[in-house]
Order: C-alpha cells, then structure tokens, then sequence
C-alpha cells in the first residue's frame, strides 16, 4: 500500500514519463478539470489545459527526438487532502530543425488535491530557467 507522498512521487514521475512518450490526452488526465497551469501563460480548466499541451506538442515536442525529463527529488508537504510540490527537472533530446542536441531546465510549482482516493494537479506553474547550452 502506497502513502500520499508516494502516490504524490508517483504522479510527478508519471506527468514526465507522459510528456516524453504519451499523448495529449494522457498528460491531460493528470489534472483535475477545474486546474489552472502556468506555462507560457495562464490556462484554466481542462479545455484550455488540453489546447496548451497539444500547441506544444505540434509546435515543439514533435521536432525533437529523444525527449527526456528527469525530475530532482521533489519537495512535498501534505495538509490532509491538498499537496504543495516543488522540484526541478531537467529535458533533453536532439533537435531535428537545428541538428543539435539541445538540454532544458526548469521549477516545477504544484498544488495537487486528492478526490475520491487519486491525487492530480489542481495547479502546476512551470517556471524555466536559462539552458546550461546558451552562450553566455
């Protein structure tokens, strides 16, 4: 029997693993319909979640190959059936267009709230960092 904080590890994981290889659906099923996430700008609720990930995804995921996120141990704090989370992840892969490999960085913020036993994202902020490949 997992506990909250590994349920919560869990979830974290799950969103990296779907990002790299699922699809939009999936990375969508992570949140809970009435979430907001930060990333590139403000989007609330399910519908405006699923146009943000599947711009991404055509714009692009789909010109890199390999794609890979690697989550630092996370920090997560319970209060009964709500969640913060922070933790830092890294992304690489191989650029198609430019024909390098390229290496991203970036903060992940949460807020994950448990219903009916399953904890999702109720608001993920995704704040990136400046590459470790950008010329100084």
């Amino acid at each position: 029997m997992m506990t909250d904080y590994e349920k919560i590890q869990n979830h974290l994981a799950k969103y990296c693993f779907h990002v790299d290889l699922a699809s939009v659906d999936e990375i969508v099923s992570l949140f809970w319909p009435d979430a907001r996430l930060e990333f590139g700008g403000a989007h609330e609720g399910e519908a405006a979640i699923r146009a943000c990930y599947q711009n991404w995804y055509d714009k692009l995921k789909a010109p890199v190959e390999g794609l890979r996120h690697m989550l630092h141990m996370p920090l997560i704090e319970i209060d009964g059936d709500t969640a913060r989370s922070q933790c830092y992840a890294d992304a690489d892969g191989h650029s198609v267009r430019k024909g390098k490999p390229i290496q991203n960085r970036a903060m992940f913020q949460d807020v994950l709230a448990k219903r009916r036993g399953e904890w999702r994202f109720l608001e993920r902020k995704i704040i990136w960092m400046r590459s470790l490949n950008e010329a100084e």
